[in-house]
């Protein structure tokens, strides 16, 4: 990178900090940190809803996959998974919202008690703070392969550097800060690599038709997704992501902090349709760059490789800066979900007697801490792709059934149930990719997750209001 793109990288990163010390002066109560008041407008809450979900997994692990696979490989199942439970969370969302809880932990205890609420949580911070750390390994890859070479930085140094930033500007900015840093870095992304990064990629490669006709000799596709078939694989990614977004708890927390029902509901199926623009724009940058930097050591540097070639100066900076906003954005949300769910829900379960004065104050201080924590996770993690996945089935399998109880079916389920279901459907995917991975029945664990999870609180349900009714 040349002097003008370190300066609007530089720029960048202090425009960050200064948000957050704006924001900070809005934080007066545990509503403005936990939801920003409840006063966000529909570009605010798209702005969040994009810039949180697309992190570190969904920018530079899908370019890495489109470029080792084209269109045959995940991507194109991801975002389309992604993007049609966007537009379901956006019918869904006013139903979230007529509860007036500030998380989806205390939406559930309202329907389910106490310790339906203290155990969902624990499963939504062991959640973010995977999530969390996913990101700052993203983010330690950019800053090694952008500065590494002239810095001659170490990994946990560059580590450390990637996590100070997000964790100063959310410690103390809240989730006001997180929103609008979020609307900020998704301005940054829509320019640098939504709108750029296809066009620079064609026009050096040679149009689409050179792409496509790069892909068809290797034996893949750039236009044909089912070209290696409808495998449960592709429709396990799919799975996966759609359920993502109603099981991710930074979702109902947008829909919270969103100023009225309307706005909530139509910046989802606006973020639905950004969400299919994306992918179909990281899908043409992992192309042009399979065609232009053939035989990449790590696919997953291809993104910041191309654009470190192909950009000129000051355009580089500002995409550099988008490929650090995506990760930043998505740090930030759930780094402010675990702290939330740490001090406000586990807090609020273990000490009904805890003031919300005691816990304002400690919000800042646990955010910190929880930074810490991720960043020291971030050390052990490779593959940016393949934790993001597992990641996202498990929450998706865990908390799903459960929403959906509490919002529709609250009087058929008992809190027996719920806990049993959010436990089942953290440790069966869990257990089965960490011991035998794809080879199970159906051939991906999520599957297997999300039906027992939902068969234990169907069943539970049933018997536990039996036997209630027996006594």
């Amino acid at each position: 990178m040349g002097t003008a793109d370190l300066i609007v990288f530089a720029v960048y990163m202090v425009g960050m900090v200064v948000i957050g010390f704006i924001a900070q002066g809005k934080i007066q109560t545990m509503d403005d940190f936990i939801l920003g008041g409840r006063r966000f407008n529909l570009i605010a809450l798209v702005g969040t809803i994009m810039a949180t979900m697309v992190g570190s997994g969904m920018t530079m692990g899908a370019v890495g996959d489109a470029y080792k696979n084209g269109i045959g490989g995940n991507v194109f199942w991801m975002y389309v998974g992604f993007s049609i439970g966007l537009f379901y969370f956006g019918y869904i969302s006013v139903k979230i919202r007529e509860t007036g809880k500030r998380t989806i932990a205390e939406i559930i205890s309202f329907r389910f008690g106490n310790n339906a609420r203290l155990i969902s949580s624990i499963v939504i911070i062991l959640y973010a703070v995977s999530i969390v750390a996913i990101n700052i390994a993203g983010l330690r890859n950019v800053i090694l392969y952008v500065f590494g070479e002239h810095m001659a930085l170490s990994l946990s140094m560059a580590t450390a550097i990637a996590a100070a930033v997000c964790i100063l500007y959310t410690s103390i900015g809240g989730f006001y800060a997180v929103a609008w840093t979020d609307v900020v870095q998704f301005a940054v992304m829509i320019v640098g690599i939504i709108i750029l990064g296809p066009i620079i990629g064609l026009s050096n490669a040679g149009g689409f038709e050179a792409v496509s006709t790069a892909y068809t000799s290797a034996g893949s596709s750039m236009t044909n997704p089912l070209i290696n078939g409808f495998s449960a694989g592709a429709l396990g990614y799919f799975l996966a992501y759609f359920l993502t977004v109603p099981g991710d708890p930074t979702m109902p927390q947008r829909a919270l902090a969103s100023k009225d029902d309307k706005s909530a509901k139509k910046a989802f199926y606006i973020s639905g349709v950004m969400g299919l623009i994306l992918g179909a724009s990281l899908l043409v940058i992992g192309g042009a760059a399979f065609v232009l930097m053939p035989g990449l050591e790590n696919p997953e540097a291809a993104l910041p490789v191309f654009i470190l070639n192909y950009y000129p100066p000051v355009i580089r900076g500002l995409a550099i800066s988008g490929i650090v906003a995506a990760i930043m954005s998505s740090f930030d949300s759930f780094l402010i979900l675990a702290t939330t769910h740490l001090v406000y829900d586990v807090g609020s379960s273990l000490n009904k007697e805890i003031s919300e004065e005691k816990m304002s104050k400690m919000l800042p201080k646990v955010t910190i801490v929880i930074g810490v924590l991720g960043l020291l996770i971030a050390l052990f993690i490779q593959s940016l792709f393949t934790y993001l996945y597992m990641v996202f089935s498990i929450i998706g399998s865990a908390l799903v059934p459960s929403i959906i109880a509490a919002l529709y079916y609250k009087e058929k389920a008992t809190s027996k149930a719920v806990v049993a279901s959010v436990i089942t459907g953290t440790f069966v995917p869990a257990v089965l990719y960490l011991t035998v991975g794809y080879d199970v029945f159906l051939g991906d664990p999520v599957f297997l997750g999300i039906i027992a999870s939902t068969l234990v609180l169907i069943v539970g349900s049933i018997v536990t209001k039996e036997r209630a009714s027996i006594k």
